[in-house]
């Protein structure tokens, strides 16, 4: 559809230096392989090819991001993408129901930010703006939020300090909180599986020798204590601070991640939106309509109990998700908070009864023997052949049958359920 001559004028572009983040975007993901390949040799010719093809692709979106138009209608958004293949879009601001930003230190140093805006269904985003000047996003943000198109009295930039005076904080996380959550949570395992990758890609055997080192350090350590002529209480003590020391490293991890990921944490409502994001490197806000909330997950674990804290957690109904990829979208609305703020908050958005004053009830009486079927029944069988092949002792498997049993049990003990004209609890 051709745009009309006098609202050319009115387009927007990226900021100058989109075609950089484009540039880096694209080649991000093989960097990691270029360097094995340029300084250690290491590599199959395969991985040459797929090289050159991103830096093909990469020359391709640099082209590609000059050609990226949009301009703000009266009730949509147009946007213009293309050189050679020109693709012109036409968004109604009612369509939009995700706002998705992200802005990591590069963008931050230029001012700009990633803006994402997605619709309620489709397999991708309605349109991704890879490179937007913070004022512009910001206004861009207020009219799809506001559903209303741009005063003329008024420029873009004052049109989003407006509507950033006029949100609704409904939760913020200080450092000590990010603090409880890094010991709560387990995510310094995603440090050591990531450095375990980073290992195997490094060994030339394939990741054969991979634990060698460990079980090297544990011989040396094992011929010490016995040059010193310890007693077994003495290397179990020392196997015992060794595990403690190991899991308190976990944990330092997990609390570094925890600051990472949710640093600066603000939950914000405005009218019927719901915004939530942080971050200390990489700052990622997403945004969505209160009634587009599909479920929402209150997470108690052990931890979380001993802590006196929940964590409160949404699915947005449609959306898109690539790579399950949550960076920038609606997904924490409270990464930890206590459980009155977990109940004042599910009274504040979707005006829920707190949890404990839910009508739960209890299952069934037999509903343990469902739960218990099929576990024992593997049992069982496992009994059975464990034991034909190695006798007697393949019988201890058949411990396995009361022990599905008791798990049935105490799950259908502690499970209950709650219902009225307006929730599934």
């Amino acid at each position: 559809m051709p745009m009309a001559p006098e609202a050319r004028g009115d387009e927007r572009r990226l900021h100058p230096f989109s075609w950089l983040f484009v540039l880096i975007t694209q080649l991000r993901e093989v960097a990691f392989p270029l360097v094995l390949l340029l300084l250690f040799g290491r590599g199959q010719w395969w991985e040459f090819l797929a090289i050159v093809g991103a830096v093909l692709l990469a020359l391709y979106s640099l082209v590609y991001s000059f050609g990226f138009r949009y301009r703000i209608g009266a009730d949509e958004l147009v946007v213009r993408e293309g050189i050679f293949d020109r693709t012109e879009r036409h968004i109604p601001f009612a369509r939009i129901q995700n706002i998705a930003r992200r802005s990591n230190v590069l963008h931050r140093a230029f001012g700009v930010t990633e803006l994402r805006l997605e619709s309620g269904g489709g397999s991708r985003p309605e349109a991704v703006m890879k490179v937007l000047r913070l004022a512009d996003a910001d206004a861009l943000v207020l009219l799809l939020r506001a559903q209303r198109p741009p005063l003329e009295s008024q420029s873009f930039a004052a049109d989003a300090a407006v509507a950033a005076a006029a949100g609704e904080e409904l939760l913020t996380l200080p450092v000590g909180e990010l603090l409880r959550l890094g010991l709560i949570s387990n995510r310094g395992m995603v440090v050591v599986a990531g450095a375990f990758a980073a290992f195997w890609q490094f060994d030339p055997g394939g990741g054969k020798h991979m634990f060698r080192p460990a079980f090297n350090l544990a011989e040396v350590a094992a011929g010490e204590v016995a040059a010193l002529h310890a007693g077994p209480l003495v290397m179990a003590l020392a196997a015992a601070l060794l595990l403690a020391l190991l899991f308190a490293l976990l944990r330092v991890l997990s609390i570094a991640l925890a600051l990472l990921v949710h640093y600066g944490f603000r939950l914000e409502r405005e009218g019927d939106r719901l915004g939530a994001g942080g971050g200390l490197l990489t700052q990622a806000h997403g945004s969505a309509r209160i009634d587009r909330l599909q479920m929402l997950h209150v997470e108690e674990s052990l931890l979380h109990r001993l802590f006196g804290r929940m964590s409160l957690k949404t699915d947005v109904a449609g959306g898109v998700r690539e790579h399950n990829d949550q960076s920038g979208k609606l997904h924490w609305l409270a990464p930890i908070a206590t459980p009155v703020q977990v109940d004042a908050l599910l009274a504040r958005i979707v005006a829920a009864p707190a949890l404990a004053d839910l009508p739960w009830r209890p299952l069934h009486a037999r509903a343990w023997r469902r739960r218990a079927r099929w576990p024992m029944l593997f049992w069982l069988l496992a009994a059975c052949g464990l034991g034909f092949w190695f006798g007697p002792p393949g019988l201890l498997a058949l411990l396995g049958v009361p022990w599905a049993a008791t798990a049935a049990r105490g799950w259908a003990g502690f499970t209950r359920y709650a219902m009225d004209e307006r929730f599934l609890a």
